[in-house]
């Protein structure tokens, strides 16, 4: 409930969604490696996977560049402004990489040829190591000065903003891909940025929708989970 959050319920909701896209986008290069020169139909389904994806981090950083620094600018102590500054540095560094990785993807799944294949996973090389730091470090250092600094109404007006900004029918997909390894705790409190009418169907809905998605993606509907893949990168 709005403005009743328990302390370090913000930090598990950012666990949840930080996990989902870290495992995610770290499973990213077996699938284009995993792409045959020539098989547009595959090369297809794996750049629309990493289009959505991306453009789901590009939504997830506008609301923390226009609702979180600004805030912390301004309340937080002076001495962790070059924190905040390092954050948002990370985000243009990563959105200018992955404004490069679209471009690739998109001349990539023309014809799904070795060159384009190297040019996605090149790039990705790139991105995933700058992309984990930035969703580590700020759980670490900044989640903490945001439960201190921004209230649960203010977050939850965030959740229920980006939540607002995703098409209905893709809900449940991307309600199921935070729920697949999140905290249980975490997916309540998301679960309840949700309007009460569809809360119910949605979090039935969730896991089937990912457990499909992941099928058809990786050819299990369980995907490694990002403990695991941590572990070996």
């Amino acid at each position: 409930m709005a403005g009743a959050k328990e302390p370090g319920a913000m930090t598990r909701e950012m666990e949840l969604v930080h996990t989902g896209f870290l495992r995610e986008f770290f499973l990213m290069p077996d699938l284009v490696h995993g792409v045959v020169p020539g098989d547009t139909q595959r090369a297809a389904i794996v750049a629309d996977h990493i289009e959505s994806l991306s453009m789901g981090l590009h939504h997830h950083h506008h609301g923390e560049d226009s609702a979180i620094w600004p805030r912390l600018l301004e309340r937080a102590p002076e001495e962790v402004r070059p924190l905040v500054h390092g954050m948002e540095k990370h985000h243009e560094r990563i959105a200018t990489l992955i404004d490069e990785l679209m471009k690739e993807i998109r001349a990539w799944r023309a014809d799904a040829d070795a060159a384009g294949r190297d040019a996605v996973s090149r790039t990705l090389e790139q991105l995933l190591p700058i992309l984990r730091q930035h969703l580590t470090e700020e759980v670490e250092y900044v989640l903490p000065l945001i439960e201190k600094h921004i209230t649960p109404d203010e977050w939850d007006a965030l959740g229920a903003r980006n939540l607002a900004q995703m098409p209905p029918e893709a809900l449940p997909l991307i309600i199921g891909l935070s729920m697949y390894e999140g905290h249980p705790a975490a997916v309540k409190d998301v679960l309840e940025n949700i309007p009460e009418e569809k809360r119910a169907a949605i979090a039935e809905a969730a896991p089937k929708a990912y457990g499909d998605y992941a099928e058809r993606l990786y050819g299990t509907r369980t995907p490694p989970y990002w403990s695991t893949l941590a572990n070996r990168r």
